[in-house]
């Protein structure tokens, strides 16, 4: 843990003040209502912590030098100049991201029914499972946390509601605009995920048969493509 960076969870940098290497603690951290991670907001934590070691990071003097031992850059302008890069490159994937999220916010106002509770209690359950993965992804048991399941997931309705109409609305205008995935697409999706996991195309195809994952892929691939084709036409407004 970096303490004092911006992505501790709140108050986790008080609770481990004072303690010294080979120190354990557990302490609850209970989240804002309004915590950027809705998943999290307005839920409380236990977290169990053993101090390893505690280091101080001792950062070099920002100057030619500096850049040289990075080994790609001849100056410290240089290397200021990668950076803007950079940012400017990760700025602008967070505003297509901002923008996509728009457009999928606008296309559910276009579903005047409720949505299916099937498509809803699959959303929700898809939701839960993905936190919970992320949980453990940080070695947090879930089950020995003070989460309080039912009310976390009657806080997901409405946000699975929205994305269950900004879905069907997206299957529409697929079956209408004739858009379609081919077999390549789905082999380099399929690729593209083993190659992340360290798996063989083969065994990743093999997995998504026999769990019935082919037709969530096709799915999947073929709503991005509306995305994508309805980004291409869409009016934005500053």
């Amino acid at each position: 843990m970096d303490i004092g960076a911006p992505a501790n969870p709140p108050g986790f940098d008080e609770a481990l003040l004072g303690l010294t290497a080979g120190e354990q603690k557990t302490f609850d951290v209970t989240y804002p209502d309004d915590y950027s991670i809705k998943e999290l907001a307005g839920t409380q934590v236990r977290y169990d912590v053993s101090v390893k070691a505690i280091r101080k990071r001792v950062v070099p003097e920002l100057d030619d030098e500096f850049a040289k031992d990075l080994g790609q850059f001849d100056s410290l302008d240089a290397l200021t100049a990668r950076v803007r890069a950079d940012l400017e490159h990760e700025a602008g994937h967070e505003a297509e991201r901002e923008t996509r999220a728009d457009l999928l916010k606008q296309l559910s106002t276009r579903v005047a029914f409720d949505v299916p509770a099937s498509l809803l209690d699959r959303e929700i359950d898809r939701r839960v499972e993905e936190f919970v993965r992320r949980l453990m992804e940080q070695q947090i048991d879930p089950m020995q946390t003070n989460i309080n399941w039912e009310e976390f997931r009657e806080r997901q309705k409405e946000g699975a509601a929205e994305a269950v109409r900004s879905a069907l609305v997206l299957d529409e205008i697929a079956r209408r605009e004739n858009i379609a995935v081919s077999d390549d697409e789905i082999e380099a999706e399929m690729a593209r995920y083993a190659e992340r996991t360290g798996r063989t195309a083969a065994a990743v195809r093999a997995r998504l048969e026999k769990e019935g994952g082919l037709s969530r892929l096709y799915t999947g691939l073929r709503r991005e493509k509306t995305v994508s084709f309805l980004l291409t036409r869409a009016r934005r407004t500053e």
